[in-house]
């Protein structure tokens, strides 16, 4: 009898253990910066800006940036965390109709990290988020790095034009448009791309981005097999990770692009940051 206890105790306990959910792994915000610097890309050329790796096929990389940020024609140079660099042409870029998205791809043998999905409808008001891009230099820091910064949720856009939505008040600059928004998993829930401003052309502290749903739920985002899903929690990366961001300069240079200068002395008078 004491056997057959015995043999029903470990049997409860491991049906304990099968049944309990996975405990969720809260992330820092190293973590998430660590993640976001692996998936975020500098833009240059006729306009600066910034994006994010979305998908991957053979050695093909798609990156979702502002349709802003690439509508000039010529050559724009795309660069990956590790500094390597491609060329992409403008006539080569696909733009989402009524929505300020555009897709572009590289092609590479090297691997990249893909940013997770995650799901933008989450994001409400006080939800944390990290906006990740490129600003352009200013003075004290001369050459181009990927910032990024933390703030939350404030609210939503009543009146949305070209797929704003989302309100923030991270602390955005110019040469970010198009980098993504992470939510504090680490998974993309949209793409950064407008500063509020006031009718003086004065930042007002808030800033807007598009809900990654809306290109996933676009003809674009299918064809590319990019879908919205509930992603499992992100892993905290390894303590031994390096970011070769953090010492070796971005290419790139100050220029007006879209929206950087305005009458009267006063930036950004479209909106865009």
């Amino acid at each position: 009898m004491r056997l057959d206890r015995g043999i029903t105790s470990v049997i409860i306990g491991i049906a304990i253990t099968f049944g309990q959910p996975e405990i969720a792994v809260t992330l820092t915000a190293q973590d998430v910066s660590n993640i976001a610097k692996q998936i975020t890309v500098v833009i240059s050329g006729p306009k600066l800006g910034s994006g994010v790796i979305i998908h991957q096929q053979g050695d093909t990389y798609s990156v979702l940036t502002n349709g802003h940020v690439v509508d000039e024609a010529g050559t724009y140079t795309v660069q990956t965390r590790d500094r390597s660099t491609y060329e992409v042409k403008s006539n080569l870029v696909q733009r989402l109709p009524g929505v300020d998205l555009a897709v572009l791809k590289f092609t590479s043998s090297k691997k990249y990290n893909i940013a997770t999905i995650g799901n933008s409808d989450a994001a409400t008001e006080g939800t944390t988020v990290y906006v990740s891009g490129a600003p352009e230099p200013v003075q004290g820091i001369e050459a181009r790095t990927v910032l990024v910064l933390r703030g939350e949720i404030v609210g939503t856009n009543s009146q949305p034009q070209e797929g704003y939505v989302l309100i923030y008040n991270n602390n955005t600059h110019r040469g970010m448009s198009g980098g993504p928004v992470l939510d504090e998993n680490g998974h993309l829930i949209g793409i950064h791309g407008r500063g509020a401003r006031d009718n003086d052309g004065q930042k007002v502290g808030f800033n807007l981005g598009i809900p990654i749903k809306i290109f996933t739920a676009s003809k674009t985002g299918s064809n590319l097999g990019v879908t919205t899903q509930n992603p499992p929690i992100t892993q905290v990366p390894p303590k031994s990770f390096t970011d070769p961001s953090s010492s070796v300069p971005l290419i790139g240079r100050p220029r007006t692009i879209d929206g950087s200068e305005g009458t009267a002395g006063f930036g950004c008078p479209g909106r865009r940051c």
